[in-house]
């Protein structure tokens, strides 16, 4: 990394005081060395226009990810302006707030991550098992929890008409494709593999035990509540790239897609405008069923252009 003894001082003195994912640093520390050399000076001596060129050339689609990066370099850039080495003593990264961040991420590939109802629906028939239906819609509709614990542990029980008692707490009606998927996966005893290349020639026997989605045959009884997660989350993924969608959509990306469309839908139904209906009290229908704290100008920020404002 460009100038590395300051960085691994820096570094050191973060990992002791703060907590942050290991290799974190290191990580951006790497990718920015090709520019720093480029530049011929330290990142924390950016300007604001080369900031905005670096931020740029990241092609990230993810707002969250980006202010995330601007915290840490804004950071280190003050820890370097304490020790002097910061050579128009400014922290250029000050001034990129959501809204000029918002301007630095790729529109393409942020755009092609928000998915409709119909293209889930869509997806949810190229599929042969129900269980990876229930997931992919289920997603969509509100259900996930840690470690996707809301699917893990459903049970037949658990489904009251068209009322779903999850397991992080929440009660929250499905629609009918949904529940006619639940009921499909109940009654399946056959798991079809797929891969990118197809549907294969590997057909499993399901194993029973009391819940919506069976096990498969592989799966032992003291499993960890974070390993049956991984399999719910390893499904998802072998079903998007059998979709040939995963380089761009992921789990979160239909959870997020979802409480679009219900915002949408929602606002129509009570005559308001997308953006009246998350200032007003109603968005806590959104927050109460996705499990989530809606950051209202933030959200607006960032998805207006999905919210046709």
């Amino acid at each position: 990394m460009f100038n590395q003894k300051i960085k691994e001082r820096y570094i050191e003195e973060k990992y002791f005081t703060t907590t942050l994912a290991k290799g974190y640093l290191e990580c951006q520390f790497n990718k920015l060395e090709e520019y720093e050399k480029e530049y011929d000076k330290d990142v924390c001596c950016f300007t604001t226009r080369e900031i905005r060129e670096f931020y740029k050339l990241q092609n990230v689609s993810s707002l969250e990810i980006l202010a995330c990066l601007n915290s840490q370099l804004s950071l280190y850039t003050q820890w370097c302006l304490q020790n002097n080495l910061v050579v128009d003593n400014q922290n250029h990264f000050l001034e990129f707030n959501l809204n000029l961040l918002n301007k630095c991420i790729n529109p393409v590939k942020f755009n092609k991550k928000i998915v409709s109802r119909e293209d889930v629906i869509r997806w949810c028939e190229q599929i042969p098992n129900p269980k990876d239906q229930v997931v992919l819609l289920g997603l969509f509709e509100g259900m996930k929890g840690k470690d996707f614990c809301d699917f893990v542990n459903l049970k037949p029980g658990d489904i009251d008409g068209n009322t779903v008692h999850l397991a992080s707490g929440r009660d929250i009606e499905v629609s009918d494709r949904l529940l006619e998927y639940m009921h499909d996966s109940i009654n399946e005893t056959k798991y079809y593999s797929c891969t990118k290349e197809g549907i294969g020639d590997v057909v499993l026997d399901l194993i029973d035990r009391g819940y919506v989605l069976k096990y498969y045959p592989n799966t032992r009884d003291n499993t960890s509540d974070f390993q049956k997660g991984r399999v719910v989350y390893n499904g998802i993924s072998r079903s998007l790239k059998y979709l040939g969608v995963f380089n761009i959509v992921k789990a979160n990306s239909i959870y997020e897609s979802g409480k679009i469309h219900m915002i949408k839908e929602r606002s129509k139904e009570l005559g308001m405008t997308p953006e009246d209906y998350i200032y007003s009290d109603h968005i806590k229908e959104v927050e109460e069923r996705f499990d989530c704290k809606i950051l209202r100008k933030s959200y607006l920020l960032k998805y207006k252009g999905f919210l046709g404002m």
